[in-house]
């Protein structure tokens, strides 16, 4: 019984993310303070993953995509794979495999495709392509 329920696991776990490529970065993680008073600043902080960060440097702005898989209107069929821009992280802190990032900006919809779920979400992957060093303090 133990190995059939870990068969099922590790079935659900395959099923439930795409494996990275050795290059991919995600957000693992999400956080945000509750500021007690109106005059304290709010942060979102994004934790990222992969299994090498050596691409990005503190101070970097980073984009986020979400992979979208396009199916037909009968659902059954995938028409492919496609990466959103969803908005942008600010490197704020890296230790080991792992980099926390403040929410810079979100793009707008109006000129990009329309996304079920509106933000940042965990499991949306950093494009290190759209990289940029900026020195300028993120928004509070």
């Amino acid at each position: 019984m133990k190995s059939f329920m870990a068969v099922v696991f590790g079935v659900l776990v395959s099923f439930s993310s795409t494996p990275l490529k050795a290059d991919e970065i995600i957000i693992s993680d999400a956080r945000k303070n509750i500021p007690l008073a109106d005059d304290e600043p709010s942060f979102k902080d994004y934790y990222l993953s992969g299994k090498d960060l050596s691409a990005i440097k503190k101070n970097s702005l980073v984009t986020v995509v979400r992979k979208i898989d396009v199916k037909d209107s009968t659902g059954s069929h995938s028409l492919g794979e496609i990466s959103v821009p969803v908005g942008q992280l600010k490197v704020i802190f890296i230790q080991g495999k792992v980099a926390v990032a403040r929410e810079h900006k979100l793009f707008s919809r109006s000129e990009l495709p329309m996304l079920e779920q509106s933000g940042l979400l965990i499991g949306d992957r950093i494009d290190l392509e759209a990289k940029i060093d900026d020195s300028s303090k993120p928004k509070k």
